[in-house]
């Protein structure tokens, strides 16, 4: 039997006609399984099935490589749309936790003084010059640690801050395992600490400052702990109410659209910690550092909004098998009437 090119060639007629004789193959092996030919006969015969199938039912080497990276990136907006609403939930409760922190620290500054991290300056008691020096570091005009950024140094720190941000992402998703509970929390404490940190630039009349500050990374980071969040509810609700499947049929059921989520998601943290590193730290004035945060949101929501036709979706996957062209599959109009 030839390589897949030269099957490739092979007209309707001859790939039925192919088909036959798999088929034949096929029942000459399972008779000689049932009346005990011998081993090298089946082993023969199980070769050739096996060839066989794989000329038949296997994806053309156009579909695989960077085609095929490209047709399991793009079925990621898919598989977000189809559980649309558990990450809607999960930026949900990133919201409250947001309204929760900032109202709670305008309210009790000791208690957003317990979810600074150790040695960070930016606490509610910080002065105004201490908050502004914090937003102007790294852009080498300014802040006690201006000389250095360098190249290096950027690296390490993305590299810190994507071990930072997966390990949340990480919790967020696996939370799922215990009913989605432990998810819903690390949502909520995410939120309130980003609530709080808000609040005391806001305080010291540094809102403009601050946003420009948070929203380049923060788009592409936030959208990724979103993602993973709405994940791990998913599989949290599969546990706790599977319906009248078992718990194991219910994960296997959402377990393709998990893995697509999370294969993009660390991808996306990972990103956003490169951004964090060389983008946050850099002399982007505040307008610009907007307008990325601005071009960013616009490529996620194209993204995650992008709609595929049927043969954009075949143009993607690779050509035909040689089963597919023996065997027209009806346009989607015609199921329907």
């Amino acid at each position: 039997m030839g390589d897949g090119g030269d099957l490739r060639r092979l007209d309707d007629g001859e790939v039925e006609a192919l088909g036959r004789l798999v088929r034949a193959v096929a029942t000459d092996l399972a008779l000689a399984r049932a009346f005990g030919a011998s081993v090298r006969e089946r082993e023969r015969l199980n070769a050739l099935l096996s060839r066989a199938h794989d000329a038949l039912y296997g994806r053309a080497r156009a579909g695989r490589g960077l085609a095929g990276l490209l047709a399991a990136l793009l079925s990621v907006p898919d598989a977000v749309r189809r559980t649309w609403r558990y990450h809607a939930l999960a930026a949900l409760l990133l919201v409250v936790g947001g309204v929760y922190g900032y109202v709670a620290a305008a309210a009790d500054p000791e208690w957003a003084l317990e979810l600074v991290m150790a040695g960070d300056v930016r606490t509610p008691y910080a002065s105004r010059e201490e908050l502004l020096a914090t937003l102007h570091e790294g852009r080498g005009d300014a802040g006690p640690n201006a000389g250095r950024w360098d190249a290096s140094s950027k690296t390490v720190f993305a590299a810190y801050l994507w071990q930072n941000n997966t390990r949340v992402a990480l919790l967020g998703l696996f939370g799922g395992l215990v009913g989605g509970w432990a998810t819903a929390l690390v949502l909520l404490m995410n939120g309130a600490l980003l609530g709080a940190y808000t609040h005391t630039f806001h305080a010291q009349d540094l809102a403009w400052g601050w946003w420009a500050w948070i929203l380049p990374h923060g788009v592409t980071e936030l959208g990724a702990i979103v993602l993973l969040g709405g994940g791990g509810l998913l599989v949290g609700r599969q546990l706790v109410a599977p319906g009248e499947r078992t718990r194991r049929e219910a994960l296997r059921a959402v377990r393709a659209d998990v893995v697509r989520l999370a294969a993009l998601a660390f991808p996306m943290l990972f990103l956003a910690a490169l951004i964090e590193s060389f983008v946050r730290q850099s002399g982007l004035t505040d307008p610009q550092r907007y307008a990325f945060a601005a071009a960013t949101t616009v490529v996620w929501a194209v993204f995650f909004g992008l709609g595929r036709g049927r043969a954009a979706q075949q143009a993607l996957a690779g050509r035909p098998t040689l089963a597919e062209r023996a065997v027209a599959l009806p346009d989607d109009a015609d199921l329907f009437q």
